[in-house]
C-alpha cells in the first residue's frame, strides 16, 4: 500500500513539474515573441493611409516620415521647397539637429537625408479659401487664404542614427484670412525663416501680411540679411515673441467698402527679435 501510494506521489510530482515547465517555456517564448514585435515595430516606418480629398477647398496633410527628401515636393523659381495640394502647396522646411543649412536646390545634397518627423500629424485638414472676381465668382486657382503655410520637416542624414533634436511646436491652423499664429524658428538655420526682401531685411509672410526679423547674434556682431551666404551659417536659439501667439489682421477696403484679399491695413505684430548663434 505505501509502494502505491509513493507511486502515485511520483506522478503526481512529475506531471506537476512538466506543466510548470511547459508554462515557462511558453512564458518566455511568449517574452520573446513580443520582444521581436516590439523591434520589428521600432524599425519599420509606419504606413498611413491619407484621406482623399472631397473638394477643391480641403486636402489632407500627407505622411513625410521615412522619405528621403529628394522624393518629395519641389525646388520653386523663388528657391522655396514646396509640394503640391490641389490648386494649393505648402512650403517644406527641413530642419536637422544641429541647425545646419541644407542646400535645397540640389537634388543630389537632398538625396542624403530621410525625414524623421514633422510637426502636423498626417492627415491634418488643410483648408483653402479662393479669391473672387467684381462678381462675386472664385477664381479656380488663385488661393486667398489656407489654414497651414508651412510644413516643419525634421531631417537627419541616411545610415545615421538619430541624434537627439528638438521638437518643433505644433502651430495652430489658421482658421480665416484674419487670424494667424506665431512659428516655431528655434533650431532652424537662418535661410529657412523667411525670405530677403527687396527692402533688404529679412522676412516671413503669414497670409496678405509679413512680419520682420530682428537678428540679434549672441556675440553681438552683424549679420548682413541680404548675404545667404552669411546666413547659412546660425541657428536660431531663441525668439521673443511665443510660437501659437495670434497674429491678427485688418485688410485694407476699396471705395465701396469691400476688403482687399492680399492688402493689410494693419497688424498686431510687425516684427521677431531671433537670437541666434554661429554654427561650428
Amino acid at each position: 500500500m505505501k509502494k502505491l501510494i509513493t507511486v502515485i506521489i511520483s506522478v503526481i510530482l512529475l506531471v506537476s513539474l512538466n506543466a510548470c515547465n511547459k508554462v515557462d517555456v511558453e512564458t518566455k517564448h511568449d517574452e520573446r515573441k513580443k520582444s521581436e514585435t516590439t523591434t520589428i515595430t521600432e524599425n519599420t516606418v509606419e504606413s498611413i493611409t491619407i484621406k482623399s480629398s472631397p473638394d477643391k477647398y480641403t486636402w489632407y496633410v500627407k505622411n513625410y516620415v521615412g522619405k528621403n527628401c529628394a522624393m518629395i515636393g519641389y525646388t520653386s523659381m523663388g528657391g522655396d521647397r514646396m509640394d503640391h495640394y490641389g490648386a494649393g502647396y505648402l512650403e517644406l522646411v527641413f530642419v536637422n539637429a544641429d541647425g545646419k543649412y541644407i542646400d535645397i536646390s540640389s537634388e543630389e545634397k537632398l538625396k542624403d537625408w530621410v525625414v524623421i518627423e514633422q510637426d502636423i500629424e498626417p492627415n491634418a485638414e488643410l483648408k483653402f479659401t479662393f479669391q473672387k472676381d467684381s462678381e462675386g465668382k472664385e477664381y479656380s486657382n488663385l488661393i486667398e487664404s489656407q489654414s497651414y503655410e508651412e510644413i516643419v520637416l525634421t531631417v537627419k542624414k541616411v545610415g545615421t542614427t538619430e541624434n537627439k533634436m528638438k521638437s518643433f511646436t505644433k502651430i495652430n491652423a489658421s482658421p480665416d484670412k484674419y487670424t494667424y499664429y506665431i512659428r516655431d524658428y528655434v533650431g532652424r538655420n537662418l535661410t529657412s525663416c523667411g525670405y530677403t526682401s527687396m527692402g533688404g531685411d529679412l522676412r516671413a509672410a503669414y497670409g496678405g501680411a509679413n512680419i520682420k526679423f530682428a537678428i540679434v547674434a549672441d556675440n553681438g556682431e552683424y549679420i548682413d540679411p541680404t548675404d545667404g551666404d552669411v546666413l547659412k551659417n546660425y541657428v536660431v536659439t531663441s525668439q521673443n515673441i511665443q510660437p501659437n501667439t495670434k497674429l491678427e489682421l485688418v485688410y485694407m477696403k476699396d471705395s465701396e467698402g469691400k476688403e482687399y484679399s492680399n492688402l493689410v491695413e494693419t497688424q498686431n505684430i510687425e516684427e521677431i527679435e531671433l537670437y541666434v548663434k554661429k554654427i561650428s
